[in-house]
């Protein structure tokens, strides 16, 4: 379908359509080897599927459809939207992982993950591990929300790591450059910026992958060195896309998490 030559309220009413009716037609090439593993899940609530947990969010301001379908051990989803601002935050996670402080968690943590994309737009995308720190402290709505963390580490997006680089440092973000840690085959540069009410790590790959294993000790230990809290709870990490602005395609998410003395992670 050339949705080109389709103004944008034929392509959102298409995109609704394709996407409530994906488990029993499909709507699109690419989509039609989606079998009905589980559901379709098209709103936000967090969703368990055998040792997996999904979870789903949107800002106020997206504007279209997106859903999401667990095919094996993969998460394939599908989004569509269309405001110039908001976007749409997807998780995929393991169950079973150890939970407690930074300091109890981080040694030796391992994740394996992979993201396919098939993503097109003016808006911007980014994929890789998401670390949650005290995520109870921002539900709770504490007085002070300064020890909440939401981390990132891009593996690969659709802005190159030059211009993540420009926007993280820019006039508005006006974050802090770490420096960089050679890992897993490539450079990371990290960046401390603070957003809204509370403080962000980011690390980003400076040759993209689209699958690969990521020792996270190296990482967190420099978002530490400058200021991470240990003694927090660390509330998991999990394989993560987000998008912002106008987006629309496909995509498959994999995750495996463990200790660096196991030898099963699987990437494929």
């Amino acid at each position: 379908m050339n949705t080109t030559s389709l103004d944008k309220k034929t392509i959102k009413q298409h995109s609704i359509l394709c996407l409530a009716s994906i488990a029993l037609i499909g709507c699109a090439a690419h989509q039609s080897d989606l079998k009905p593993m589980s559901h379709i899940m098209s709103d936000t609530q967090t969703v368990n599927f055998q040792d997996y947990n999904t979870s789903a969010w949107v800002s106020e301001k997206f504007d279209g459809a997106f859903s999401r379908q667990f095919k094996g051990k993969s998460l394939n989803y599908n989004i569509a939207q269309f405001a110039p601002e908001g976007g749409v935050d997807i998780g995929l996670s393991q169950r079973d992982v150890k939970l407690g402080s930074v300091a109890e968690v981080v040694d030796g943590l391992v994740i394996c993950s992979s993201y396919k994309t098939k993503l097109s737009g003016k808006g911007r995308w980014w994929a890789g591990p998401k670390i949650s720190v005290n995520w109870a402290a921002m539900e709770e709505n504490t007085p002070s929300q300064d020890d909440w963390y939401e981390n990132y580490i891009v593996e690969i997006a659709s802005s190159t790591p030059n211009e993540l680089h420009d926007i993280f440092t820019g006039d508005y973000f006006k974050g802090e450059d770490l420096g960089m840690t050679k890992l897993a085959g490539a450079s990371y540069r990290h960046y401390k910026i603070r957003y809204q009410s509370w403080w962000q790590y980011w690390s980003v790959r400076q040759d993209y992958r689209e699958s690969g294993v990521l020792t996270l000790e190296p990482i967190i230990d420099v978002w530490v060195q400058n200021g991470l809290p240990t003694n927090l709870r660390f509330d998991g990490v999990k394989a993560n896309i987000e998008t912002y602005g106008a987006i629309s395609g496909t995509g498959e998410m994999r995750v495996d998490i463990g200790k660096s003395t196991r030898q099963d992670l699987v990437c494929d």
